[in-house]
């Protein structure tokens, strides 16, 4: 692995809007979540991030859970409406929980602006590992991928730049 950091205002730039995005992501996802009694489920993939559903913890005592997807394990237990023609009976109420489900449902935020902001693509990413992070308004990356614009680093100052980064997000959460 090389360690590499990129004090680019465009890639900085990149990577706050990014930031910003997902926090907004995850935001709209649990309130999403919050009003059907769940917690949201997110897929992140190479080239975005998205709301993958609704996890019920208790989908079995749901009242009305023959109008969702039932949670499986290959969908890490998310659930959604049911789509389809449902019984006259159902007709409204799935029509209701479509409406507001789909009304709620945030929109999926892209890496490819950032990925092409640090000099890759979300290509190259697929069979190289790219772990990145902001500290101090530098982008600091840990990859086996050759970046143009980055300037290689050493090992023990990547890890004492991840330390301090660490220890600033505990604080921020206590």
């Amino acid at each position: 692995m090389s360690y590499y950091k990129i004090t680019n205002e465009t890639a900085v730039q990149a990577f706050k809007a990014f930031d910003a995005a997902k926090a907004n992501l995850i935001e709209q996802a649990t309130k999403l979540a919050d009003h059907f009694g769940g917690k949201p489920i997110f897929s992140n993939r190479v080239e975005s991030i998205s709301c993958a559903g609704i996890n019920f913890h208790n989908f079995n005592q749901l009242e009305n859970n023959h109008l969702w997807f039932k949670p499986k394990a290959a969908n890490c237990f998310a659930s959604s409406p049911k789509c389809g023609k449902p019984k006259a009976a159902d007709r409204e109420a799935l029509e209701a929980i479509r409406a507001k489900y789909n009304a709620m449902m945030p929109v999926e935020v892209s890496r490819i602006p950032l990925l092409e902001a640090i000099g890759t693509n979300w290509g190259d990413c697929l069979f190289a590992p790219l772990s990145l992070f902001l500290h101090d308004d530098v982008i600091y990356l840990d990859t086996r991928l050759s970046l143009i614009d980055a300037t290689e680093i050493f090992g023990s100052e990547y890890e004492a730049v991840k330390s301090a980064y660490q220890a600033a997000k505990v604080e921020v959460k206590a």
